[in-house]
């Protein structure tokens, strides 16, 4: 049988990767809500490298054809407004048409975006960076939850833990159909719902560690407290918000694609966003309900107070990104702060649910 010793340490560690992946996860969002902010999602044309190169290029005569230069298998350049891919590996020789005249080169059929932006390549590579490197605390987490199952943890832990290993790859695999797709409507939704995904799947690996403790005692008197039903309400309010936000975006990206002016798009958006505006003060009201009852209930303690002062920071952040929205005509730093915030929010609801649901 597993000691006590042995089952904290199990817990402490498996607690401080979940932590990490979260904290990565979350730096994923916001890179990829800067993506989309600076039009950065073809920044790199293929997945998972970058115009067929590990490292992106930095200068144009990277992504095109030079005489004398090695080029190795899937390496891309840009030639009258196409993307051309590397057969094989070559030295190149004579001129670019007399090699793809020869089949050197081949035009790149998944989509017709052959443009090439230092700002831009750098944007998406870091946010792909920020991806891969997530998977190692992930696959950690993975990893250690399934050798401390098999010296008498709970399974529970490999349970969650392959919840978030498997959608940290859906995630992946979305974000190559973004690409190949060149932005298709949705697919940057799909992305998003996904990231969320992992981000309360690691709430809900924290809750199970947390579950697996001994309760202190003043736990209970601070469980009661809580009325579920009303912090059930705000989180699902905050989901719905979440979900109309990233619809509003959508159309932003639609807008600022044809050239529309920032400081014109709130009277350029059709009136469906006024849902997304008017239901912030529903997930607003909806938190101050469940926050004020919780306050008020004897035996909150501390702990119980501290929740109550993170929700009110998330949606103070949130309101104040959303009034940005209107008052400032919708400034670009204004979108990942706002979208980071919402995420915040959800996966402290997702916390509080979990950590003071009955045992």
């Amino acid at each position: 049988m597993k000691s006590k010793g042995s089952s904290d340490t199990s817990q402490r560690i498996l607690r401080r990767l979940a932590i990490i992946s979260w904290v990565f996860a979350a730096l994923v969002v916001l890179a990829g809500s800067v993506v989309r902010m600076t039009g950065s999602g073809m920044g790199c044309p293929d997945w998972p490298r970058c115009f067929g190169l590990t490292i992106p290029p930095t200068d144009a005569s990277q992504v095109t054809w030079q005489a004398g230069e090695a080029y190795g298998q899937g390496r891309m350049l840009i030639d009258r407004d196409t993307l051309w891919v590397a057969a094989a590996e070559h030295q190149a020789e004579g001129s670019f048409a007399e090699e793809q005249l020869a089949g050197k080169w081949q035009a790149y059929t998944e989509h017709d975006y052959a443009v090439f932006n230092p700002l831009h390549t750098w944007v998406e590579f870091i946010n792909r960076l920020l991806g891969a490197l997530t998977g190692v605390p992930v696959l950690l987490l993975w990893g250690a939850s399934l050798v401390f199952a098999l010296r008498g943890g709970s399974w529970r832990w490999v349970a969650w833990s392959s919840a978030v290993l498997v959608a940290l790859g859906a995630v992946a695999w979305l974000g190559k159909r973004v690409v190949d797709g060149n932005l298709i409507p949705h697919s940057i939704t799909w992305h998003m719902l996904g990231a969320l995904a992992i981000l309360l799947l690691l709430v809900g690996m924290l809750a199970e560690l947390h579950r697996t403790t001994a309760y202190p005692a003043e736990d209970d008197a601070v469980r009661k407290g809580l009325p579920m039903w009303a912090l059930g309400l705000a989180a699902a309010l905050a989901l719905i918000q979440l979900i109309t936000g990233t619809q509003v975006r959508e159309e932003v990206d639609a807008l600022l694609r044809t050239g529309a002016d920032r400081s014109a798009l709130m009277n350029l958006l059709p009136d469906g966003w006024k849902w997304h505006r008017s239901g912030a003060w529903a997930v607003l009201a909806a938190h101050l309900l469940w926050m004020a009852s919780w306050w008020r209930a004897s035996g909150v303690g501390s702990e119980g107070r501290r929740s109550v002062a993170w929700v009110a920071a998330l949606l103070a952040g949130q309101t104040l990104t959303g009034l940005a929205f209107v008052i400032l005509d919708m400034p670009a730093w204004s979108q990942p702060l706002h979208l980071l915030w919402a995420m915040g929010l959800l996966s402290w609801d997702g916390w509080l649910l979990l950590r003071w649901r009955s045992r």
